[in-house]
């Protein structure tokens, strides 16, 4: 079964700038990197909570990481979950007649992977992994416990779509995911509804009119995945740690929790959002 939310992927120019955010000012730990022949990457994943960030910079022109790179400049790439079993969640997928990339399991970073295509997913490429061996993975989140703040889990995934209802049927379908109720949210031009997973949630969101953000992220860019949320425990820490780096992050204040939002320019093409709980 489909357990949590394994990564996000995160298509990058060249690691060692990328790990200047991630690693140095964000203070994700360096879990495991490696150079992926097949995939056309040097890929390094960075444990955050139960989950993991994976950063990828492709090796080899003719890649599909290097043609996203070539076509969207970097950003939000894929979005992972953990399973116990990928045979029988591949099969699964055949059983239900998924557009599938990878018909039979292969050897990726996170472990025995497999991709679903984007077009079974609201234009999101899903990945299934099930990790070998996750035995450094808590002992690397005790680092840089002396921080002005920490990131605990990735918090939600945003996937912006034009039909709400559609898309949460699909990936109920697709995963099996329960969901909240839908609301709508004025102040931010959207009609949102969450699908949780592990100690994540994934929110599907839909423009309230073309002037939203969200509308025209949609109109620009397409329907997918538009930013990732981490939840961190010393929202203003983090916020003077940004600005210690020549970030500035964009602080709203609300009754559900604080958010700093920060631009995609400074995490190679991601829109990221940090919020307190």
């Amino acid at each position: 079964m489909l357990s949590k939310i394994h990564h996000v992927g995160i298509v990058v120019r060249n690691l060692e700038d990328a790990y200047a955010f991630y690693r140095d000012t964000l203070g994700l730990p360096l879990g495991k990197m490696a150079t992926v022949e097949d995939q056309g990457v040097k890929a390094a994943l960075l444990p955050v909570g139960e989950s993991e960030i994976e950063l990828l910079e492709p090796i080899s022109p003719d890649s599909g990481v290097a043609r996203f790179l070539d076509n969207k400049g970097g950003g939000l790439h894929h979005l992972c979950f953990e399973t116990d079993n990928i045979d029988t969640e591949l099969q699964d997928a055949k059983d239900k007649g998924l557009r599938l990339i990878d018909r039979q399991p292969r050897n990726g970073l996170a472990g025995i992977i497999a991709f679903l295509h984007p077009q079974a997913c609201c234009s999101v490429l899903v990945e299934y992994a099930q990790p070998v061996d996750r035995s450094e993975h808590a002992s690397l989140l005790s680092q840089g416990r002396d921080r002005r703040f920490t990131a605990r889990r990735l918090d939600h995934v945003v996937i912006a779509v034009k039909d709400l209802e559609g898309a949460v049927a699909t990936y109920q379908r697709n995963f099996g995911l329960d969901r909240e109720a839908a609301r709508d949210v004025p102040a931010l031009g959207l009609r949102n509804t969450f699908l949780p997973i592990g100690d994540a949630k994934i929110e599907i969101v839909t423009p309230l009119g073309d002037a939203s953000p969200i509308g025209q992220f949609i109109d620009k860019k397409g329907e997918g995945m538009y930013l990732v949320s981490l939840d961190v425990d010393h929202l203003d820490g983090a916020v003077q740690t940004l600005a210690d780096a020549g970030i500035k992050a964009n602080v709203i204040r609300g009754t559900v929790g604080d958010i700093a939002m920060i631009s995609p320019r400074h995490t190679h093409g991601v829109l990221l959002q940090l919020v307190s709980r």
